[in-house]
């Protein structure tokens, strides 16, 4: 693709407009395929219904409908930078620190103190936390924990935090020693 890129740009070389190139390692043989434009697509057809780039946090962010109170739920509002989570934790202030991931996730790597409770069967979890408690959740990019955010929020649980960007971001922007995956 970067080569497509730069041949476009430079205007230089055959672009593969119309054209799929098929790469086979076995073989090491290259093979052109034309492909036909289909007049009914919605991006490149006759009549274009996706003109403009989408808001992809919009498009990719879990759908929350209407929060326990019927208020629309802003993910935004309740996510914290990794550095936030740093100071928070740092302060001694008195807080639980859920883990949302698998158990062979937390094998890889978890933040000191953080508690494991997989989404895949959270529902179990729930009895034991306070309502009343500080909740901080993540999860590996921050999808899941924004999940289990929401399933508290519905029982009535008010002071809820998710990591934004999950332990992948903690990891890059906190603790760079920590295993990536």
């Amino acid at each position: 693709m970067a080569t497509e890129a730069i041949k476009l740009i430079l205007g230089k070389g055959e672009p593969l407009i119309g054209r799929l190139m098929l790469y086979d390692s076995l073989r090491m043989s290259f093979r052109d395929v034309k492909i036909r434009k289909d007049p009914d697509c919605d991006l490149c057809g006759n009549h274009p219904t996706i003109t403009e780039l989408i808001d992809y946090q919009a498009f990719c962010a879990v759908d929350f409908g209407a929060a326990a109170q019927g208020s629309a739920f802003d993910p935004a509002s309740v996510e914290v930078s990794a550095a936030q989570l740093r100071e928070t934790l740092a302060s001694g202030k008195s807080l639980t620190l859920l883990d949302v991931r698998e158990p062979h996730e937390w094998d890889i790597n978890r933040i000191e103190s953080a508690r494991l409770t997989p989404l895949s069967n959270f529902e179990q979890f729930i009895s034991e936390l306070d309502p009343e408690d500080d909740i901080y959740i993540y999860c590996y990019k921050g999808k899941r924990s924004l999940t289990a955010l929401k399933q508290l929020k519905e029982r009535g649980f008010k002071n809820l935090h998710s990591l934004a960007g999950g332990i992948d971001n903690w990891a890059e922007e906190i603790d760079p020693s920590m295993p990536r995956y």
